[in-house]
């Protein structure tokens, strides 16, 4: 009973979408301190699975991910002509209200909820998080280089 272990995650993921909006990963991060952008301390990323695109969001507070959503929905509906079949989330809050759960069954997308403190299920979102702050920190360094 003292030895029990983890099975490692695979190194690769074991399905991927077979067309775009199949399925969609999403999070709410914290931006880097000081805040920049109009005092917006949040950003919110959708990434597709089929072809890895990533679309960011900046929010000031996180119960605005919700009306956020929703404009996302709409944009790559008259996009591409598809719609979000799946939503890939970890368990944080602001996924989680009834005004989403009830969308969500409206609009028949599939709700993908991870384990809490496990990045390992969401890695897609965890690595572009870190890939987007490491970007945001080269940026500023830059910046504030040539002041």
């Amino acid at each position: 009973m003292g030895k029990q272990f983890r099975k490692n995650f695979p190194k690769k993921s074991t399905s991927r979408a077979n067309q775009p909006l199949q399925e969609i990963h999403a999070d709410v991060c914290e931006t880097i301190k000081p805040c920049l952008f109009g005092k917006k301390l949040y950003f919110l990323f959708f990434i597709n699975d089929y072809n890895r695109k990533t679309w960011v969001y900046f929010l000031k507070e996180k119960s605005n991910v919700f009306s956020c959503f929703k404009k996302f929905k709409a944009l790559v509906k008259k996009e591409s002509d598809y719609s979000i079949k799946s939503l890939r989330t970890d368990m944080d809050s602001e996924f989680c209200y009834n005004d989403f759960n009830e969308f969500y069954e409206d609009h028949g997308i599939k709700r993908l909820i991870m384990v809490p403190r496990s990045p390992q299920q969401n890695e897609v979102v965890e690595r572009k998080n870190r890939s987007i702050l490491n970007m945001a920190r080269r940026c500023l360094k830059s910046f504030w280089l040539k002041l």
